[in-house]
């Protein structure tokens, strides 16, 4: 390289950090260097905790600090692994002053299975994030490290939104196995309640049912207060002794607290959402008609759009040659033609960029081993998938979107796949297969239209 630098990987776990620490990448390859260092784990792959055990005499994190202060890396290489545990990790090196890149989990993952490395190995994944940036593969033809390896740096504002996100995702999970127990209560305590669907209709206020189960009367109007005392009145409960016990006043009272803190969360999302460099993404996301929630989670996995486009901020376009391994047919003119047999070459067409995007949200796909045999199957954010997929099911499905180009293709495309049917009249796309159809074609408007944002925005500058 044009300048030496001392590179630190760093694994992460839940409550530890593995690290290695080089200068130049291992002559003789990765696998060699392993073999000789792996028995020497003390010294070279030394372990960090966050909550050390006393008796195991295990390094703290000041430790750490006192390492990194020592060695002096120029650069730390993570991998971006929970918002949480990783975060006390980087807050000392940034203290610190030591530069962080971050590679993405999958580009690890291939890099380390390339370079034969052994896997669920903490010490093997830190030599690996070490020597990831000393690879001449990682580097520009000047020697410098080519950044489109690493994750882009992305805006503070985007980080908070992911965390904003995973935590109303966190409140929802807790909440609904409360209010099922609630539910199961009132069946006998005040059963004409039992399966009211009670929502706060103002900023401030909790829902009417909980807050009266709780006797927050401050907190709910004055009209659904009286609406629940007159109705209770008249319980079958109330007529025959039944009192609402403390458990279930306790538990609407988490549930209100619940809701409070919700629409905290919401308030400080519209605040980001509405900043100045979303506002692009906010008109398309209108177009589409996302609601808050999905803008938010749309955003904090895709925002900045530019990082999946190459230098000349262009689709990264790649072909590829691959073997046939079923045999492909084709009717043409009332007749069955094979295109391709089994053992033919064809090749293949892979726009990366929307694909990595297409991954980010949660509708990618990726080949595993399985035996003899190669699985396809789903990757990427677990939440943006099921975002997508309420999307559909809520608006696209029902036909309740903005009325424009966009949502007319979409809706055609609905149409096209539930024509699709066979002898006796019967759709041949049901359920789950036709909404994920519907989701990757959300995923692919999107990113088109995303593009032509960006194609406008780099015109306008060029004319200036």
């Amino acid at each position: 390289m044009t300048t030496e630098l001392k590179i630190l990987g760093i694994d992460v776990s839940k409550s530890s950090v593995t690290v290695h620490l080089l200068t130049s990448y291992p002559k003789g390859g990765l696998k060699n260097y392993w073999e000789k260092t792996r028995n020497k784990a003390s010294s070279l792959y030394p372990v960090f905790y966050s909550n050390p055990n006393p008796k195991q005499k295990q390094k703290n994190a000041f430790e750490f600090a006192d390492f990194v202060r020592e060695t002096i890396p120029d650069i730390a290489i993570l991998e971006p692994t929970g918002n949480h545990y990783s975060r006390l990790w980087a807050s000392i090196l940034n203290s610190l002053g030591v530069k962080i890149l971050w590679v993405g989990h999958i580009e690890l993952r291939r890099y380390r299975g390339g370079k034969n490395l052994p896997n669920k190995s903490d010490a093997a994944d830190a030599l690996a994030m070490a020597a990831y940036p000393l690879d001449d593969d990682h580097q520009t033809e000047d020697g410098e490290l080519n950044l489109k390896y690493f994750l882009m740096h992305r805006p503070e504002g985007i980080d908070r939104l992911r965390e904003l996100c995973q935590q109303l995702e966190h409140l929802n999970r807790v909440q609904s196995p409360i209010i099922n127990y609630c539910r199961q209560l009132l069946a006998w305590q005040f059963p004409e309640a039992a399966h009211t669907i009670s929502k706060s209709t103002k900023v401030g206020n909790v829902p009417p049912l909980w807050g009266w189960l709780a006797q927050r009367f401050d907190e709910i109007s004055p009209r659904s207060l009286t609406i629940l005392n007159n109705k209770y009145k008249n319980s079958v409960a109330v007529a025959y002794g039944i009192e609402i016990d403390p458990t279930l006043r306790t538990h609407a009272d988490w549930l209100c607290d619940i809701e409070l803190e919700e629409q905290r969360i919401e308030a400080e999302i519209t605040a980001l959402v509405s900043e100045q460099y979303f506002k692009p993404y906010n008109q398309i996301f209108g177009q589409f008609g996302f609601g808050l929630r999905v803008r938010a989670r749309l955003l904090s996995r895709i925002y900045p759009f530019e990082a999946f486009l190459n230098a000349d901020s262009k689709q990264l376009i790649e072909y590829e040659v691959r073997e046939v391994k079923r045999t492909e047919k084709e009717r043409r003119d009332g007749q069955t033609v094979v295109k391709r047999s089994v053992g033919d070459t064809k090749r293949i067409k892979r726009n990366r960029s929307r694909d990595t995007f297409k991954m980010r949200l949660g509708m990618g796909t990726v080949l595993e081993q399985s035996g003899d045999a190669l699985i396809e199957k789903t990757s990427g954010s677990a939440l943006c998938r099921m975002s997508l997929w309420q999307y559909v099911l809520c608006q696209v499905e029902t036909g309740r979107l903005p009325s424009n180009q966009i949502t007319k293709a979409l809706l055609d495309y609905r149409d096209s796949l539930k024509s699709n049917t066979n002898d006796q009249g019967e759709q041949l796309l049901n359920g789950k297969h036709l909404q994920g159809k519907l989701m990757a074609k959300v995923c692919n408007l999107l990113f088109y239209q995303l593009m032509q944002m960006l194609d406008s925005s780099n015109e306008l500058i060029n004319n200036d």
